[in-house]
């Protein structure tokens, strides 16, 4: 039996595959009959198979519309992350408009305050030497910039031109050795001279060891030597070492421009000398 069933097995599948669907359509049908005996065989055989594929085949579609849903999400998240990041490039650009209309509007309202004639200049570059301490703005001798006109804030006095090209000019700052301001303290009429000490602080030179300093004391431009004009904050007392012997007292100064946060800067036109 076994011999004719494996020599035979070909036409048996074969016989076997036309006849399921075959009895498939016939117990299909809506006639109201019970299901036949060889009905119920084929019924039982291919029920579990059917619901094998058809969990495969829901299985299949269940992971493939859930793959589209992740991939158009995943989609959807980075136009939203560009977005989310073009949106904050925009709030920051206008935030630093805000800032900069700000200190111009303080820069004008300093100009209207001293009656200055004055170019607005952007800082471009700090030298960032031990020896000297100067700044670099973006105006030059195209914008009638020339040397020795005095470069202020509205905080206070920053420097003086040192040199120009046709588009920039080079500042030497009150921080520099061998800047020199005619100051006087606004309290007690002391006078001396601010010079440069170190990166964040000046000294008030020559000043009489008889003179009444003192820390926290107020120094503003005296407005000699025609460079910066009278009455421009320069910087605040921070130390004060009077020896008991001597002519002139060692005076520290901090001064009242913060160098860095130092921006734009005001040169002015009709205070400088050749």
């Amino acid at each position: 039996m076994i011999k004719y069933l494996k020599q035979y097995q070909f036409y048996i599948t074969l016989f076997l595959f036309i006849l399921i669907p075959v009895i498939a359509i016939d117990t299909s049908t809506r006639s109201p009959r019970d299901y036949r005996f060889y009905d119920r065989g084929i019924i039982s055989l291919t029920s579990p198979v059917q619901g094998s594929l058809t969990w495969a085949l829901e299985k299949i579609a269940s992971g493939f519309e859930n793959y589209i849903y992740l991939w158009h999400t995943h989609q959807d998240n980075l136009a939203l992350l560009d977005e989310n990041r073009k949106l904050l490039n925009s709030i920051a650009n206008l935030r630093e408009i805000q800032q900069e209309n700000i200190r111009l509007k303080k820069l004008l309202q300093f100009e209207e305050t001293f009656k200055l004639e004055t170019v607005v200049a952007r800082v471009i570059a700090k030298d960032v030497s031990s020896e000297f301490r100067s700044i670099r703005i973006n105006r030059g001798e195209d914008s009638g910039i020339k040397r020795n006109m005095a470069v202020l804030t509205d905080e206070g006095i920053v420097g003086r031109v040192l040199r120009t090209t046709p588009k920039t000019s080079d500042i030497v700052t009150v921080l520099d050795l061998y800047s020199a301001v005619d100051a006087i303290v606004e309290r007690s009429r002391a006078r001396g001279v601010i010079e440069g000490l170190t990166d964040d602080t000046c000294q008030l030179k020559y000043a009489l060891r008889t003179d009444d300093i003192k820390p926290g004391d107020f120094l503003i431009s005296s407005g000699l030597g025609g460079i910066f004009p009278k009455g421009v904050p320069v910087g605040t007392v921070s130390k004060v070492n009077r020896q008991p012997y001597g002519i002139t007292q060692e005076v520290e100064v901090k001064p009242s421009v913060d160098f860095s946060k130092l921006e734009e800067v005001l040169v002015v036109k009709n205070g400088g000398i050749e």
